[in-house]
């Protein structure tokens, strides 16, 4: 192949030429925003606006816990007084699996839904956007994996997020879990960005520390990553700084205070200004080499990014020196800005390699799951 008689450099070079050409296209590519509500009860108000807009039957989506703790139940109620039907599925595991997600839409067309609430953390968020499109595009979900691969629109999707992490309450993709391959397989369509979503700090005040730390540094590694890297605009990078300074300012009060319902919804509000950020400036190689982590050891994605996210932006530094720096004096956050994330990550006890169950040799099998 011509691919194998071309060096290193030439490659490489050709690569940053292509994603950087990408990144041109992507700016002209209409991406929808969703309806926010934010504040203590928004879920609830979430349910009275959905009541209104006449769905024959909704499917919410969440996982177990959820669904057992009640958090629930301002959505559901507000549904029911609206005279709005609804069903639950409440089987969502982290990293869903093709086969859940099977199980989901098999859920769908036997309760004959027309809209889904994707009720949770990331997991449920994923689901109910690879449920949505399969639904109206019925095919293998494998098939339905990379950009654009559904010819039909997806059912309408609302979003209650009960982490501030993934901000896919306003993102474009969906990750789930292949386990026969052992890696996680992305869906990408514009038409996956929820029509309304609701900010509900109340049903975040639940969260155990280490949830809100993990999460916490996803959210600062999605602004950081669409911060430094080729495809920024004007309009992302003022998302990304908007994030990284609520982050700074709010995650610790967060992890140490969880009652805190001012600093939960600044979280919430960072995560989901950093989803604004990263869906159009997209992520780097902190995501690339999690995802690796999740797909063969279900590492929590958020922990896997806090792990990753120092060694990236150390091994970086020469290309992004200046962004960086330029991040660091924006938001206030000090000299040296790859310093203060590990600051921050080790304040909140999360992102060392020792605190879970990767090792060495792990770093390797990433990194070559990225070149795959």
């Amino acid at each position: 192949m011509l691919s194998d008689l071309l060096s290193d450099s030439v490659r490489a070079a050709g690569l940053g030429a292509l994603m950087k050409g990408a990144g041109l296209v992507t700016r002209f590519i209409p991406i929808p925003q969703p309806t926010l509500l934010v504040g203590p009860g928004s879920s609830g108000r979430l349910g009275q606006a959905i009541a209104g807009f006449g769905h024959r039957k909704i499917l919410i989506v969440t996982d177990g816990i959820i669904s057992q703790l009640g958090l629930l139940r301002s959505l559901t109620d507000a549904l029911t007084v609206g005279g709005a039907n609804y069903v639950v599925f409440d089987e969502i595991t982290p990293d869903a699996p093709i086969p859940l997600i099977e199980k989901g839409i098999e859920f769908f067309k036997m309760h004959d839904c027309d809209a889904i609430v994707a009720f949770g953390g990331g997991s449920p968020m994923d689901a109910s956007k690879a449920i949505a499109v399969a639904v109206a595009n019925p095919k293998p979900l494998r098939n339905l994996a990379g950009y654009l691969k559904g010819l039909r629109s997806p059912v309408k999707i609302y979003a209650v997020p009960t982490t501030a992490g993934t901000g896919s309450e306003v993102t474009v993709a969906a990750v789930i879990s292949d386990p026969v391959a052992g890696k996680k397989m992305v869906i990408v369509d514009p038409r996956l960005v929820p029509k309304m979503a609701a900010l509900d700090p109340s049903l975040m005040t639940g969260l155990p520390p280490h949830v809100t730390a993990a999460t916490g540094i996803d959210a600062l590694t999605h602004a950081i990553e669409a911060f430094v890297g080729n495809w920024t605009t004007p309009y992302s990078d003022g998302m990304a700084l908007a994030a990284v300074g609520l982050i700074f300012e709010n995650l610790r009060t967060a992890y140490r205070d969880g009652n805190n319902l001012e600093a939960r919804e600044k979280m919430a509000l960072a995560s989901t200004y950093a989803g604004f950020a990263f869906t159009r400036a997209n992520v780097g190689y902190v995501h690339a080499i999690a995802h690796q982590f999740g797909g063969k050891y279900h590492t929590p994605h958020g922990f896997a990014n806090a792990i990753m996210l120092p060694y990236v932006l150390r091994y970086s530094l020469p290309a992004i020196t200046g962004r960086l720096a330029l991040l660091a004096v924006l938001d206030e956050v000090g000299h040296r800005a790859h310093l203060e994330v590990m600051a921050l990550a080790e304040s909140c006890q999360v992102g060392h390699p020792g605190h879970g169950a990767i090792v060495v040799h792990d770093f390797d099998q990433g990194a070559d799951g990225v070149k795959a």
